[in-house]
């Protein structure tokens, strides 16, 4: 296999076990180890920034996030590239879904650079869960009438099959978003032809690394793209079966037994 030069991974579902939590201990010997190797190590969620800040903050090392499913990418502190959605074209489809009881969903946000927007009269349908997804939440009365910098239009729907309606989604508003299921009954909806895989690319296009030098894990629809397109594309054994079906590897352990540290360890042994 191609010397890996750099590991990007998603969080929920992936690194992180079903309680939210990763072995702080372990993985910031790794982060040794990593940095020793000259192997870049990059986070790559649909979550928003601030909330991924709070998930690596005991593992301070951890300074480069590709978020917003690739829409914002930050190293360091500093802001390397952003795809924002084009606010009419937010307001268009967020007035479209609300107006349609077929896919309407439970909550429907918008986050911006400045905050995650939530209808106030949503934000009492799921108040634990977004307690812990997003620290920056403003309450509005009208979603279209946001004016901020969108990267990302984040729907719940827990009682579908999302892949299908991502699907929809994509087919009602061709070449103005990219709509793709990333777990828990949620649905990212982003700038056209973006994901993970484009936000990945232009990191390591930054770095001068090549795609075959990138090692990738994720678990959901919304990683299909990023892990497709590296050299090394590592699939959680917990993911679904359309991500599993496009991986080079598939990890022997779960996400609730240290499934990519595990693999982290393989690499850095140079076992894979």
């Amino acid at each position: 296999m191609t010397k890996i030069k750099m590991i990007a991974t998603d969080v929920d579902g992936t690194f992180l076990n079903q309680q939210r939590q990763y072995d702080h201990d372990r993985f910031a010997q790794q982060l040794q180890r990593l940095q020793a190797a000259d192997i870049r190590f990059v986070v790559a969620s649909g979550n928003h920034l601030g909330h991924l800040h709070q998930v690596f903050a005991p593992t301070p090392a951890v300074q480069t996030f590709v978020a917003e499913n690739g829409s914002l990418i930050v190293d360091h502190g500093q802001t390397l590239f952003q795809t924002t959605i084009p606010l009419p074209v937010v307001r268009e489809v967020v007035a479209a879904i609300l107006a349609d009881d077929t896919i309407r969903p439970q909550v429907l946000r918008l986050s911006g650079q400045h905050g995650t927007y939530i209808n106030r009269a949503d934000h009492s349908n799921d108040p634990a869960s977004q307690a812990y997804y997003f620290n920056n939440v403003v309450l509005v009365d009208d979603l279209t009438a946001v004016d901020d910098t969108i990267y990302k239009i984040n729907g719940e729907w827990p009682n579908q099959t999302i892949q299908s309606l991502a699907a929809k989604l994509n087919a009602k508003f061709p070449h103005q978003i990219h709509a793709a299921a990333s777990g828990f009954g949620s649905i990212d909806i982003i700038a056209p032809h973006m994901n993970k895989a484009i936000g990945v690319t232009q990191l390591a296009q930054a770095w001068n690394i090549a795609p075959s030098e990138i090692a990738a894990f994720g678990d959901n629809d919304n990683d299909l793209e990023m892990l497709r397109h590296v050299g090394f594309g590592v699939a959680m054994c917990n993911g679904t079966d359309t991500v599993k079906q496009v991986a080079n590897l598939i990890t022997p352990t779960d996400n609730d037994h240290d499934g990519v540290l595990n693999v982290i360890d393989a690499i850095l042994d140079q076992k894979v």
